[in-house]
């Protein structure tokens, strides 16, 4: 268990650390549209070399293609609208906009279900909204120095980021998570080349080969290639409720990388932001999965129940 802990750990931390290196990757000169599609591309190329070498399991069918066919899309505009919103914002803030996917996910679900939540969950939101708040910061004006579309366009990609984690629950079992991400991340680059053509991919190549190569090297491998690997790897042995609550360590470690990498200025304040964000992600999930595994213990100590005509005599 502990090696598949660690997997999910350092697949957290690698996308974190996609946010600071997209800042310096655009400072070097490398455009939204190769450090988009570079990424894609080589994910593709990856998860269906696995496809190969795995069992493919069930095939996909009906409903399963129309799943398929929305989370990629979810996906592809998760990332143009994130990557925009990263050519103006500080890595910092960008996380923490994405970061908002997590009360969004649970208004979803009460639209969707008609229900509302345990108290554990308000708690968690209450902590996470006033956790964003002090991460963009305090001071006079912190807002308005933000540009209202790169806020749309971060909130934008939470929001779908939220619909691809919810709309994956509705997945087939069956169905080998390999072939899924393949052509979900295939999806997802049709998308994506009709916002950012190939083409100024394949002209970066051929004026800066070396700065292509090695920029967008890292962006694939931190935002698709080894996340997705590693993830594939992890979740079938600790599932998804601990997967996600160890994804967290991506965002104290964006924050850091961003502090570190990129110079920005993050204040106390702000890292307090960030410890109540992860307080209100621990206090939303960790609280109901240890209730739940309390209620499964209970049911498991219960007297098996007999049916009159079925007892020993």
């Amino acid at each position: 268990m502990a090696i598949y802990i660690l997997l999910m750990l350092i697949a957290s931390s690698a996308y974190g650390l996609v946010s600071p290196i997209l800042r310096d990757a655009y400072q070097a000169g490398l455009d939204v549209n190769t450090a988009t599609d570079v990424q894609y591309v080589l994910a593709v190329v990856v998860l269906w070399i696995v496809v190969l070498f795995r069992r493919r399991g069930k095939p996909v069918q009906g409903a399963q293609w129309l799943l398929i066919l929305g989370v990629g899309l979810a996906n592809a505009v998760f990332c143009y609208a994130y990557y925009q919103a990263l050519t103006v914002l500080p890595a910092s803030i960008g996380i923490v906009f994405m970061f908002q996917f997590v009360w969004m996910t649970m208004v979803i679900d009460i639209i969707v279900k008609r229900r509302l939540p345990e108290w554990p969950k308000w708690i968690g939101l209450i902590l996470i909204l006033a956790g964003t708040v002090l991460s963009v910061g305090i001071e006079p004006g912190a807002w308005h120095a933000i540009p209202w579309w790169a806020a749309g366009l971060g909130l934008l990609a939470a929001l779908s980021y939220a619909c691809t984690l919810y709309l994956s629950g509705y997945y087939d079992p069956d169905v080998s998570s390999e072939l899924r991400s393949a052509l979900v991340m295939t999806v997802a680059t049709v998308f994506i080349f009709f916002v950012f053509p190939p083409s100024d991919m394949m002209r970066s190549f051929v004026a800066h080969p070396a700065r292509t190569v090695y920029w967008g090297g890292w962006i694939a491998l931190l935002s698709q290639v080894l996340p997705t690997l590693l993830v594939l790897a992890a979740i079938p042995h600790i599932g998804g409720r601990m997967a996600g609550v160890l994804g967290t360590l991506e965002l104290p470690v964006a924050v850091f990388g961003a502090w570190l990498m990129n110079g920005d200025h993050v204040t106390w304040s702000r890292w307090i932001g960030v410890v109540l964000i992860l307080c209100g992600i621990v206090i939303s999930e960790a609280i109901r999965s240890r209730r739940q595994a309390f209620r499964t213990s209970n049911d498991a100590r219960k007297p098996p129940s007999y049916a009159s005509g079925s007892r020993s005599k």
